[in-house]
């Protein structure tokens, strides 16, 4: 089994994975280059996504080293996945409604069904 080893953007941590997982990154970002110029490692994605800046980011993970400014834009596209939106809003009411269909009494049900309509 072959391995590529890819950096972060943020911390410049080293990431070491299977050729099939790499591959299947590359399809992702689109080509190799794209890749490897966005890569962001999982502790410094979930720290951006909490709120801080790539300099606390840096400072929390305790990274040394000399790194290049990153664009504000590209870290939001990165890690919101748009340009426009700085936080990801997900909604998804399936688990609740399944809960509350199962366990519930006749009035609250009609209720919860006209919410959903």
């Amino acid at each position: 089994m072959m391995s590529k080893k890819i950096e972060c953007i943020v911390t410049g941590r080293v990431l070491t994975i299977t050729d099939s997982y790499f591959e299947k990154k590359v399809l992702k970002a689109g080509n190799e280059e794209t890749l490897r110029n966005t890569y962001i490692c999982k502790e410094a994605k979930k720290l951006l996504r909490l709120g801080n800046n790539v300099n606390k980011v840096r400072e929390i993970l305790d990274v040394k080293g000399d790194f290049s400014k990153i664009d504000e834009s590209i870290i939001n596209e990165i890690v919101f996945g748009t340009k426009n939106k700085k936080f990801k809003q997900i909604t998804d009411f399936t688990s609740l409604t399944s809960i509350t269909h199962n366990q519930t009494d006749k009035d609250v049900k009609i209720f919860i069904n006209k919410l959903l309509k």
